[in-house]
């Protein structure tokens, strides 16, 4: 699809015109909808992401991605309750699907029930060994638990698998200092600071 391809070469504002553009003309486009939603919730534009997944969900009540997505913009905007609910109308239609038990995680983590996100994120991370975010926000989790080499060992995967997000490599840093190895500390830091400024 011509939009991937924008995507894929960086014109991200393309992208959102030409979903927009397809919405004028049918405005019952699902794929447009969900696309655009989760295009606008990359881009911070919360809101406006919401409005679209929501209209994707009114088109496809039982639509499993359709239903994640909108959670996980709901708990962006720290609408922890109707993201919750959202999510288990998703599991309603797949109680086993990655992606919601990603998102439930997610959203455990976000409302400060670190337990439970770890419970839910060591099963998503059992299942997908390449799910970035499932190792990200379960060491995330482990961390505030206490559990730091385990810890360390999530997040050490999760920065192997997110190579551009700096927050997986600077909370390695804060736990290398735990640990009392300053130099290993120092070299996280150091990386987590040019992935900040790229």
């Amino acid at each position: 699809m011509r939009a991937r391809t924008l995507l894929e070469q960086g014109r991200v504002q393309e992208a959102v015109q030409l979903y927009l553009g397809i919405l004028t003309v049918n405005p019952s486009n699902l794929k447009a909808h969900n696309n655009l939603g989760v295009l606008l919730e990359e881009l911070k534009q919360h809101d406006t992401a919401r409005d679209h997944l929501e209209a994707a969900a009114r088109l496809e009540p039982e639509n499993v991605e359709v239903l994640t997505n909108l959670a996980s913009t709901l708990t962006s905007l720290a609408r922890y309750d109707e993201a919750e609910a959202t999510l288990r109308r998703a599991q309603k239609v797949d109680a086993d699907d990655l992606r919601v038990r990603l998102a439930i995680g997610v959203l455990y983590f976000r409302r400060g029930l670190y337990a439970q996100a770890e419970t839910e994120l060591r099963w998503v991370c059992a299942r997908d060994r390449e799910s970035g975010a499932g190792f990200y926000y379960r060491g995330e989790s482990l961390d505030r638990l206490g559990r730091y080499d385990e810890a360390v060992q999530s997040l050490e995967r999760a920065a192997t698998l997110l190579p551009e997000d700096p927050r997986p490599v600077y909370t390695l840093g804060r736990l290398y200092d735990r640990k009392h190895l300053p130099q290993e500390a120092a070299e996280m830091y150091r990386r987590a600071r040019r992935l900040q400024s790229r």
